[in-house]
């Protein structure tokens, strides 16, 4: 260190630079500013943060390209050379500090989910975890790495009738951690914090997850040029990581300057363009294989631990700025999708960069980093007046538009067509007036035309002599002179009818009188009748009473009519008139 070779001098030897530096030792010591390095595969991002009232101020801010062979899996290869060239940085960019808090990519760590019984308290957890006896079968070793873990709110889980919870992993192994301090060391410099990226985009969007209900899920998409890092987050944490496709890049700053360039200069042609010049949104095609891996690894989560939970995206990252990407990722996958500006978090009082070098969207995980150093406890949640979310999109809202629009078209389309029909039905009568108009007036001319005609031809012909008179009267006189001519008939009626009278009283007087033949008949009836009355005896005269009592009444007795009736009866005889006779 400095301090150490500056022990070795005499006080004659010392220069005004020496004690310049010394008091810049001295002033970085007692500095409450830190340094945020973000460790990635190719580069590192610098930057001095500060607090104050438990607000984030963020400047310097430095982006710094390296070769591919100073890292490996964003671990530094040579601890020294790294160091010195750190150390250089620093004091070209006159960082007065010799605190740093890193943050390194999730591939350096292992994570998972494991079970730990629910006897076990939350403090113990660790020791029972360390406890070669516990039974838990991890592949990495424990004992040669720096880990942590965190319980989560996921369901209980029974196996062979035993409760466990759930706990998350993180574990980073010991050698690379030693790298890394080394590497600090020789930049002179004192780590006071090492954090995940996934726990960088934790604290971003942290206020995010303290809104979430217990049957919603974060997903966090991290949209990178090596990669896409998914992250399932719930109120206790990160939950589930993975690593997915990328999606094609960005423009850089520099190309988005040709961009605009190329757009403002109208002398050009569009021949002269190239393709780099040249910005396309994204279809639907070229995040086909993002969309199925999104997809498939939320479902095989939910799946595995018998969840039944609504998701909500939010994208981070240098490549989460393309236009269309949102409305693409929220209607493909039917889910809420957020993009997220990392400087207008609420907790970021002031972050100072240069838009020309920085692109502020790729600056997630150091801001992240940075949120980490203030305390959680009294921060108030100011995101909504910042625009943290610059954009979002609601598959619900999305849903309701679509069916309001449908309604909207088929109102808009039956009004026209009504009024399509009223403007139909109205040329059509007015048509049929104008036809019927013109052909009345054709008429009237034709009817007007052919009375002037016909009085024009009745004054040039002679009147016509009365023929039909003069037929008539000869007629008559021809009728009459015929009935003198013609002798008169016989009147052959008249002497039919008296030889018809003749012949027939000619013919009655020939025939003999019939016999009456029913006054035979009626008197053997009569005398058959009263031999089988004397024949048959007497019946009892069960009426008597009866009959005396109607003979009272002054009715006559059946005897008595019997014997009248047969006395009329004998009295009666035919006799024929032959007046008729006469007359015919």
């Amino acid at each position: 260190m400095n301090s150490a070779e500056t022990n070795k001098k005499k006080l004659s030897e010392y220069q005004i630079e020496d004690i310049k530096e010394l008091f810049v030792e001295i002033f970085r010591k007692i500095s409450s500013k830190v340094i945020l390095l973000e460790i990635g595969n190719d580069f590192i991002n610098i930057a001095l943060a500060k607090s104050k009232k438990n607000k984030l101020y963020i400047k310097k801010v430095i982006r710094q390209n390296l070769p591919s062979e100073a890292l490996d899996k964003s671990i530094p290869t040579d601890p020294k050379s790294f160091g010195e060239f750190l150390k250089q940085i620093i004091v070209n960019n006159k960082i007065n500090t010799n605190r740093v808090a890193v943050c390194l990519p999730s591939d350096t760590c292992y994570t998972r989910l494991i079970e730990i019984p629910d006897e076990v308290k939350e403090d113990d957890s660790k020791s029972y975890l360390e406890n070669p006896n516990s039974g838990i079968q991890i592949p990495i070793s424990l004992e040669n790495s720096d880990f942590e873990i965190n319980l989560c709110e996921l369901p209980k889980k029974e196996i062979k009738n035993k409760i466990y919870n759930n706990y998350f992993l993180t574990s980073l192994p010991k050698k690379n951690v030693d790298i890394i301090l080394d590497s600090i060391k020789n930049a002179n410099l004192e780590i006071c914090s090492l954090q995940m990226s996934h726990m960088c985009i934790a604290n971003l969007l942290k206020t995010e997850i303290d809104k979430l209900s217990k049957n919603e899920l974060l997903i966090s998409i991290d949209l990178l040029d090596e990669f896409t890092q998914f992250v399932i987050f719930d109120r206790s944490g990160p939950l589930f990581i993975k690593r997915l496709a990328s999606i094609r890049n960005y423009p850089s700053i520099e190309e988005m300057k040709k961009i605009n360039n190329s757009n403002s200069d109208k002398v050009k042609k569009s021949n002269n363009h190239s393709k780099s010049e040249n910005y396309h949104a994204l279809s639907k095609l070229d995040i086909k294989v993002l969309l199925r891996e999104i997809n498939q690894s939320f479902a095989d989560f939910l799946s595995k631990h018998n969840l039944d939970k609504k998701g909500k995206i939010f994208l981070t990252g240098r490549n989460s700025q393309h236009k269309n990407l949102i409305e693409l990722i929220g209607k493909s996958l039917k889910i809420d999708v957020a993009l997220i500006s990392p400087v207008n978090n609420f907790a970021i009082k002031d972050f100072s960069y240069n838009p020309d070098e920085i692109n502020q969207y790729s600056m997630s995980r150091i801001i992240g980093l940075g949120l980490s150093l203030l305390k959680n406890d009294n921060l108030e949640d100011n995101s909504l007046s910042r625009d943290f979310v610059a954009q979002s999109f609601s598959f619900d809202k999305f849903v309701e538009k679509e069916n309001k629009d449908i309604k909207d078209k088929k109102n808009i389309e039956n009004e026209k067509d009504i009024e399509d029909k009223k403007d139909i039905k109205k040329t059509t009568v007015s048509n049929l007036m104008d036809s019927l108009n013109k052909l009345n007036q054709e008429n009237t001319k034709i009817k007007v035309g052919l009375k002037s005609k016909i009085d024009d031809k009745k004054k040039e012909l002679p009147p016509l002599p009365n023929l039909k008179i003069k037929d008539k009267a000869e007629s008559k006189s021809k009728i009459d002179d015929k009935k003198k001519e013609l002798p008169p008939l016989p009147n052959l009626k008249i002497k039919d009818k008296a030889e018809s009278k003749s012949k027939i009283v000619d013919k009655k007087k020939e025939l003999p009188p019939l016999p009456n033949l029913k006054i035979k008949d009626k008197a053997e009836s009569k005398s058959k009748i009263d031999d089988k009355k004397k024949e048959l005896p007497p019946l009892p005269n069960l009426k008597i009473n009866d009959n005396s009592q109607m003979n009272k009444k002054g009715l006559p007795n059946n005897e008595e009519k019997l014997n009248k009736n047969a006395n009329k009866k004998e009295n009666k005889s035919f006799k024929m008139d032959n007046s008729f006779l006469k007359d015919d």
